[in-house]
């Protein structure tokens, strides 16, 4: 088998388990659910990875990187902004950033380091410290809190999108959704 047909290959079995696990849950699916998905064998899938727990850790570090980058992309703008950059990864892959959110705690030890140093929950305090700062939300809501908050949205967001495939305008919901936050968090 050549290099390029190896990584379709992996391309598929990732592509197939997200789809799975994202809408079953990694418990509710076996290795045998993956390979009647992709039309693998069980062993062609245990070449590529040793079990369906590396499969899913090896998942959870793509999916939480792609997250990652988007957001930190949009690191040093305006909440409206930084919305609109979750929203448009939520639009690319609702199932990634849902499997990511819904599996932060059973995953997050297995994440390499480079990854760990950009915690989502520190990510999120820290654009709602800076839009404290500018003095566009309350100062007596612990950043943390809001941060919960916005990730518990987003969360819904993408589960909303993957299972019901609601359309989503990533321009128009962040606009509406960093309305919503300022508005209740605007400075009395």
């Amino acid at each position: 088998m050549t290099e390029a047909v190896r990584g379709k290959a992996k391309d598929a079995i990732l592509t197939e388990a997200l789809q799975l696990f994202a809408s079953r849950g990694v418990e509710a699916v076996s290795v045998r659910d993956i390979a009647a998905a992709t039309g693998f064998s069980n062993p062609a899938l245990f070449r590529h990875f040793a079990s369906k727990e590396a499969l899913a850790e090896a998942l959870f570090e793509q999916c939480y990187r792609h997250l990652v980058e988007a957001l930190a992309a949009a690191a040093d703008q305006p909440l409206g902004v930084w919305l609109e950059a979750a929203l448009r990864e939520i639009a690319r892959s609702p199932q990634g950033v849902l499997f990511v959110l819904d599996n932060l705690k059973r995953y997050w030890e297995t994440l390499p380091a480079d990854l760990k140093e950009q915690a989502l929950p520190k990510l999120s305090a820290a654009l709602v410290a800076r839009e404290i700062q500018r003095g566009a939300m309350r100062g007596d809501v612990a950043p943390a809190l809001v941060g919960t908050v916005i990730f518990g949205t987003l969360g819904q967001i993408a589960r909303s999108v993957h299972f019901y495939e609601s359309d989503l305008d990533p321009e128009e919901l962040a606009a509406r959704l960093a309305t919503l936050l300022t508005e209740g968090l605007m400075p009395r």
